[in-house]
């Protein structure tokens, strides 16, 4: 298989990810980081590993609403008991979040004898979930598995005064030192790493750096990307278009596609819009050599296939040689390396790939990924989704496992398989299917890559490998169980 003739750079799009991430991550300038308030830093990328201040929990604790005892004074009550007798708890204080807990007196052990021997009564107190351990308790009594027994009315409940335990399932096996406690530290030691460098802020690790006191995080900066759509067909979404134009739709959702991530900021003209560049000659060249100088990543649309007015492959090894110069010890840096021109998927054959050297201070060099998307919506959505953006989570400083929080897929089940296959990696439009459970999608009519009605009816597109992939032979029949689901980004 091969594309204008040349044979594929890539046999996958996976293996295309991986390419592009090595020659933009290798001998890449150092973007420097920024500290934000934690209220402005969802999304972005850790720059720096947090530790944690103190010890999580910082003190033992309760994992649940009843009665803080000690095990072995509990134990020892039972057994001094009758057989099938209930045994009473005098309720002798309460434990409250945020307070110093009160101390669970008891009488003392007389030399030389046992808990059971020394007439030891077990006592409890009352407590919370969340609430501090008192001294002398180990082990917590969950509030369902006793009575409870107030100042003279079994239903006062603000005014516990005593608790019995009857020998039911959840208390004949007795209690056991540690029940329905959170130990100090048993989540991280003071001076831990709980957030790794690399890690996207999440609403979760938002939630870890403000429980261990960092409101001020170090992120890596975001991404800058100018986005250029191209082509003089293209008129704008409030134009009202001639017979032969088309609104530009590809501008808006690759814009989206993008800005759905917080690392992410799309370079726009002055009016706010995202640049374009029509078919005459040179309009393309001017713009990318503007742009290419304050972005870190330019993704274009359109002109990438074979036809004779396909710009943008030209456009972009010209502007390798104008922005790379000469190196400062005098050595040629110039030009753009095509990563890749063609991928063996549908839609997106045509698509680019292309880093573009520039100087960046005296001895370093920026090395600026360059995409070109195919024109038709979906291609470019498709291609944007999958294999742009987990580039530029790299770009972005997302660790590599990281990078597959934000663009890894989930697993799926085509509900309606159709037998159809190809000898390409296809990606086929779905919606999530409201029959047959969790993890089901259903393909989507469609009438091509050009169809952005059948775009804006689904909600992903699945990924299905080729009918040459040596670990599948497709067919209706043969279909993998799962398959992988790539959702639009919202």
């Amino acid at each position: 298989m091969s594309f204008r003739g040349q044979d594929y750079a890539f046999d996958s799009p996976t293996a295309a990810v991986a390419g592009m991430i090595s020659r933009v991550m290798h001998g890449g300038a150092g973007r420097p980081s920024e500290v934000v308030a934690i209220d402005a830093a969802r999304g972005r990328v850790l720059a720096e590993d947090v530790r944690a201040d103190r010890d999580s929990p910082a003190f033992d604790y309760s994992a649940m609403d009843g009665y803080a005892v000690c095990a072995e004074h509990v134990d020892a009550t039972w057994r001094s008991a009758e057989a099938g007798a209930s045994i009473t708890l005098a309720v002798v204080g309460e434990s409250r979040i945020g307070n110093a807990p009160p101390v669970l007196s008891g009488e003392l052990h007389r030399a030389g004898m046992s808990v059971a021997t020394a007439g030891v009564q077990a006592r409890a107190i009352r407590i919370v979930t969340g609430a501090a351990i008192p001294s002398g308790a180990d082990a917590v009594l969950r509030r369902e598995d006793v009575v409870e027994h107030g100042a003279g009315m079994a239903t006062d409940r603000e005014c516990i005064t005593s608790i019995s335990l009857t020998p039911s399932a959840a208390t004949r096996r007795g209690v056991r030192v540690g029940d329905n406690i959170r130990r100090r530290g048993e989540n991280a030691r003071a001076g831990e790493t709980v957030l790794s460098a690399g890690t996207v802020l999440t609403a979760a690790a938002l939630g870890t750096l403000a429980a261990v006191g960092c409101v001020r995080p170090r992120v890596h900066p975001r991404v800058r990307v100018a986005v250029i759509t191209t082509g003089d067909e293209l008129v704008s979404p409030q134009a009202t278009p001639s017979p032969f134009q088309i609104r530009n739709s590809n501008a808006a959702a690759i814009r989206a596609v993008l800005e759905s991530h917080a690392w992410i900021e799309v370079v726009t003209r002055a009016d706010g819009t995202v640049m374009h560049a029509g078919d005459e000659e040179g309009e393309l060249d001017e713009l990318l050599n503007a742009v290419i100088g304050h972005t870190d990543a330019v993704v274009l649309t359109g002109g990438v296939s074979m036809g004779h007015r396909d710009p943008v492959r030209a456009a972009v090894e010209r502007c390798g040689a104008i922005a790379g110069g000469a190196s400062a010890s005098g050595a040629d840096a110039s030009g753009a390396e095509i990563v890749f021109h063609g991928l063996p998927q549908r839609p997106g054959k045509p698509m680019l790939g292309a880093v573009v050297r520039r100087a960046c201070g005296a001895t370093v060099d920026a090395r600026v990924p360059v995409f070109g998307l195919p024109g038709n919506p979906i291609s470019a959505m498709v291609t944007c989704t999958r294999i742009v953006l987990p580039v530029l989570a790299s770009l972005a400083g997302a660790c590599a496992d990281q990078a597959q929080v934000v663009c890894v897929p989930r697993l799926v089940t085509l509900a309606n398989p159709d037998g159809k296959s190809l000898d390409l990696w296809w990606h086929r439009l779905v919606r999530i299917s409201a029959v047959g459970g969790t993890g089901m999608v259903e393909l989507v009519d469609g009438s091509g890559s050009g169809d952005i009605i059948a775009g804006g009816r689904s909600d992903g597109f699945i990924e299905l490998p080729p009918t040459n992939a040596a670990h599948c032979a497709m067919s209706g029949r043969d279909m993998p169980a799962l398959v992988p689901f790539y959702p639009w980004p919202m």
